[in-house]
Parts: structure tokens; C-alpha cells; sequence
């Protein structure tokens, strides 16, 4: 048994409880009680002192992409060997886990990285957090890379442009063992040939997907900035929004009717209005980015008036969105004009219901897997306690003690 004594719990569902006591017993939350009730055991076990700390659970990223590194340009990574690109994204996995991220949802990746990481990371031939993974998009011609002359040979980056290969496509992934389905309803800010603003898939193959995805139990993510790519989105079914850039009243209401969560992924142009002239990226993206960035924020406050389930993402992968720097994120989302208890939520028990998990992780509750921060100070005060890991001073993966940044032993 392992027992954290004496600190402020925070469960990742809105709840605090002050100098309390949580067990962890064969990797699973045990009692979580006043400390004013419990009696230190005398028999074998370690007690960590966690007073004048919190408690909480272990941090969910909803969107990443464990492949890129937001410092390598792209026209670099194509011409590296898998080799380099797999191990580069184990390192990734390594630095997210340190930043108090036990659980990732990456959603896009080529040549199955994200796969063999995932598997090799159960298999425990290396260490990061829990991964859940979409593999390739589901995505036309044009809607995100563009095509390459044809004496260019690039691999790994697969487009569909009808129905049927929609279908193919998904029943491909699901075989191959992808957790869940990614699709493209818009282009992208970040290309010079793609508008955030244009419709990539039809109705009908965004419907295609959706349909195909859920009779093999997935779930799907949709990426999606521009209005008519939400409201596509929407009425296929996806069962979560990416990026949304313009989502308006009508889809805020159809939102809250079926459940379906907004991913708003705050870093990326908060990293970009940050830089400002020292921005290195080309006046295009500077300039997508940032008028999007103006639309996202009012969607943002139109769905939290709304009541809209939000889960965090931080888009790690994306230019100057660095694994590992996961919690910028909540910075930003508090800086978007969320409550921190609240964004602790969208990165802990929200998170986790996006993502099928939480009757396994996101909370504070008796009989979950034991994957628990302690961290110095109150993140409810100030959410970027978070961002710096020297404030994380323990991360349990499943009841074992993976980052140990000198927690101290409890003594009377």
C-alpha cells in the first residue's frame, strides 16, 4: 500500500477536500478519507507527506501528434528514416509523461508510429503515458498535404475521395487497431493552398465514416474550423468538434443535445500572438492563425455560455507547441476565459470521457486506476503551477510511483 497523507485533494470532477488521505493499493485509488479519520498504518507501506500540496489526477491531452516535434520543419522530416522518426516520438512520449501527462489522445500520425509506440509503451519497452490513437486521417485530396509532383515518392499520408474509400479506409484502421477515427470536414490554417474556410469531405462521406466507425465501436474526431465544416461535423455524427473555430448558436445547441465535446486547442495561436515579430512562421500562417485565433475565442466563451463539454488538447506536435509543454494549454484556456476548476476538468475527468476512459481514469475516486499528480501549491489559484514540472513532485502511472521529483516520506 502507498499512502499520500495530508494534502488537498482536487478529483478532477469539481470536487476539493482539504487535508485528506488517499491509498493506492494494487495500483488502483483506495480510500480517500479526512486525514482526521484515518490511523497511519504501522505495518509495511509507504506514506508520502503530501500537506501544503494537492492531489489530483493524472493530466489528459485529448489532441497530439507524438510524431512532430513543433521544432523540426516539415520538408526535415520527410527526408528522415522511420527509424529516427519512431524513436523521436518515444522521446516525445518520455517528456510528456514528465510534464504530468499520464493519458494522450494522438490524432494523426503516418506509417502506424503512433500504433507501435502505443503497443510498445503496454508492452513497456518504453515509458510515456497511456495512448489512444487514430493513425492516418480520414481525408480528400487537397485537404490537408498537398499533392507532390510525381517524382516524389512520399508514403504514409493516404486520402480518399468517395464514399466507398471512406469506408475502406476506415475498416483498414479499425483492423490495424487504431483506438479511434480522425476525419477532415475543413482545410487547415497552416497551409498556403488550404483554407480553413473550405469543406474538404461531403456530407455524405463524413457521414460514411461516422457510420463505419461506430459499428466497429470507435469514436470519431473531426477537425474542423470553418462553419459549414462544423455543422458537417455535427450532422454526421462526430462525436467531438477539433479546433472549432466558428460554431455558432444553432451548434452550440446541437452540441449539448448529443453530447458532443469541443477540443479547442487554445497553444498554437497563443504561441503565435505571443511571438509576435519574432515569429519565424510565414506571413500566411501568421496571418490565418491569428484571425482564426479571434473567431476561436468567441466560439470558445459562445459554448462554455452554452454548456458545451469541453475537453483539453493541446495540438502538441504543432509549431512551437512543444511535448512535454502540454499545460500551456490550460493557460491559455484560462487566458480564453474558462474557470482553472474548470479547465482542470476539461484535462482530467472530461478528457477522459471524451475518450471512453473514464470508468478507468480522470478522477479522484475510489476503485480508478491510481494515476495521481502531487503537486506543490493549489492549481486552482494558478493554473501554471502546472506548466512547470518542478512543481509536479510525483506522477503515478497505475499506482507506481514513474516520476519522483522528491516527494517526501510522511514523518509524525
Amino acid at each position: 500500500m502507498q499512502i499520500l497523507y495530508g494534502g488537498r485533494v482536487i478529483d478532477g470532477r469539481g470536487n476539493v477536500m482539504d487535508d485528506a488521505v488517499v491509498t493506492i493499493e494494487d495500483g488502483r485509488i483506495g480510500n480517500i478519507v479526512p486525514c482526521s479519520e484515518f490511523t497511519v498504518p504501522r505495518d509495511r507501506c509507504d506514506v508520502y507527506d503530501a500537506r501544503n500540496r494537492t492531489v489530483m489526477p493524472g493530466l489528459i491531452d485529448s489532441h497530439t501528434h507524438i510524431q512532430e516535434s513543433g521544432r523540426h520543419g516539415e520538408a526535415q522530416t520527410m527526408r528522415e528514416v522511420l527509424p529516427k522518426k519512431a524513436i523521436r516520438a518515444a522521446s516525445h512520449a518520455r517528456e510528456t509523461l514528465e510534464g504530468g501527462y499520464t493519458t494522450i489522445r494522438d490524432l494523426g500520425s503516418e506509417l502506424f508510429i503512433d500504433l507501435g509506440l502505443r503497443d510498445a509503451l503496454e508492452e513497456g519497452l518504453t515509458t510515456g503515458p497511456r495512448m489512444l490513437v487514430s493513425s492516418y486521417k480520414i481525408m480528400p485530396t487537397g485537404a490537408d498535404f498537398q499533392p507532390f509532383p510525381p517524382e516524389v515518392n512520399v508514403a504514409g499520408w493516404e486520402t480518399m475521395d468517395s464514399p466507398h474509400a471512406v469506408r475502406k479506409a476506415v475498416r483498414h484502421l479499425s483492423a490495424i487497431g487504431a483506438d479511434l477515427i480522425k476525419i477532415m470536414t475543413t482545410g487547415r490554417t497552416f497551409r498556403k493552398q488550404s483554407s480553413p474556410d473550405a469543406v474538404a469531405l461531403t456530407l455524405e462521406e463524413a457521414r460514411t465514416a461516422v457510420e463505419e466507425a461506430h459499428n466497429q465501436g470507435k469514436k470519431v474526431a473531426a477537425h474542423a474550423h470553418g462553419s459549414r465544416g462544423v455543422k458537417m461535423a455535427l450532422e454526421a455524427g462526430c462525436d467531438s468538434v477539433e479546433h472549432g473555430t466558428v460554431i455558432d448558436d444553432d451548434d452550440v445547441e446541437a452540441m449539448v443535445r448529443k453530447g458532443i465535446f469541443l477540443v479547442p486547442t487554445m497553444s498554437y495561436s497563443s504561441h503565435v500572438k505571443e511571438m509576435g515579430d519574432t515569429c519565424t512562421l510565414p506571413d500566411y500562417v501568421v496571418e490565418k492563425t491569428l484571425k482564426a485565433r479571434e473567431l476561436r475565442l468567441k466560439s470558445l466563451a459562445r459554448a462554455i455560455a452554452g454548456g458545451v463539454k469541453i475537453a483539453a488538447g493541446s495540438d502538441a506536435g504543432m509549431p512551437s507547441v512543444f511535448h512535454g509543454d502540454n499545460a500551456f494549454e490550460l493557460i491559455s484556456m484560462v487566458n480564453a476565459g474558462m474557470k482553472p476548476r474548470d479547465v482542470i476538468v476539461a484535462a482530467t475527468s472530461a478528457a477522459a470521457e471524451l475518450l471512453g476512459i473514464d470508468d478507468i481514469v480522470g478522477s479522484v475516486t475510489t476503485g480508478k486506476v491510481a494515476d495521481l499528480l502531487v503537486v506543490e501549491g493549489n492549481p486552482e489559484e494558478d493554473i501554471a503551477l502546472l506548466r512547470n514540472r518542478e512543481n509536479i513532485r510525483a506522477i503515478f502511472q497505475s499506482g507506481r510511483l514513474v516520476i519522483d521529483r522528491g516527494l517526501p516520506l510522511f514523518r509524525e
